[in-house]
């Protein structure tokens, strides 16, 4: 029989003791599930489901860009006949770390936002809902979660609001990135250089050492230093690097321009 030495044993015993006392080694991480604004569905009323995910202290999951490292969220729905399922939408993401590496994501608790169109007749007295889940939840450590989670509901001409989901909703709504804003982006680079160089003209009040730009197609990525120059004319400029991982071809560069308390929805274009 093979004995550890008393140095190798302090070693495993001192990695064992420091992963039971250290909360941020040990997974899941999360608390998460899935949530309806509403107690039934209604033929040919809209609904709103979320996948609600509450982070324990010094965790983070993904947004749909993480960056350098990480994974997205994702839902893969397998709905009644009839019924459609809208993309993720997001609430505008957080930079954070997994270990040394920058990211994007969420530490903050966050429900990722989907509408179910139902068809205007349904012959079943009730509906099944099922979301294949996967995540990733990282702090020193990450834990890949796969679940599929399932919301059974009544149909009813007349549904009521579940409070506790709507709240988590309502939160999620306000936290979309502004879609009507009076910034505009600019693309100044040509498709697959390397060096790209973004343009934002508009009424810019706050901080530049504020503004960043989350690339949502990962032709920025999140490990590159971010540094706007203000110009004369009152745009701001933002020259960077390409990400190696970039897809190709590109000729827009979407993403969210975080600047001060704003999220702003933008998608740059080459000025014509």
């Amino acid at each position: 029989m093979k004995v550890l030495s008393s140095s190798a044993y302090f070693f495993l015993l001192a990695n064992i003791t420091c992963a039971q006392e250290d909360p941020e080694l040990t997974g899941p991480g999360l608390e998460i599930g899935l949530i309806s604004e509403a107690t039934g569905v209604a033929p040919g009323t809209p609904l709103t489901l979320g996948l609600h995910i509450h982070h324990l202290p010094g965790f983070h999951t993904y947004w749909k860009s993480p960056g350098i490292v990480g994974m997205a969220t994702s839902i893969e729905w397998q709905l009644p006949e009839g019924f459609t399922a809208s993309e993720i939408r997001w609430p505008y993401p957080e930079k954070t770390f997994m270990s040394k590496y920058p990211c994007h994501g969420y530490e903050r608790d966050v429900t990722l936002i989907v509408e179910i169109t139902p068809p205007d007749q349904i012959t079943t007295k009730e509906v099944n809902f099922k979301a294949k889940s996967a995540w990733m939840c990282c702090a020193k450590g990450c834990f890949p979660g796969f679940e599929t989670f399932t919301i059974t509901l009544p149909v009813t001409k007349k549904p009521k609001a579940v409070l506790s989901a709507k709240a988590h909703l309502s939160k999620a709504f306000s936290e979309l990135p502004l879609k009507n804003h009076n910034i505009k982006g600019i693309l100044k680079s040509r498709p697959d250089k390397k060096m790209i160089t973004l343009s934002f003209q508009g009424d810019f009040k706050e901080p530049l050492e504020e503004a960043y730009f989350f690339s949502s197609d990962g032709q920025i990525s999140s490990d590159q230093e971010q540094r706007f120059i203000a110009e004369k004319d009152g745009s701001i400029t933002l020259e960077i690097a390409r990400s190696e991982f970039s897809p190709e071809g590109k000729t827009t560069i979407p993403g969210v321009l975080k600047i001060g308390g704003r999220h702003l929805e933008i998608e740059a274009k080459p000025k014509r």
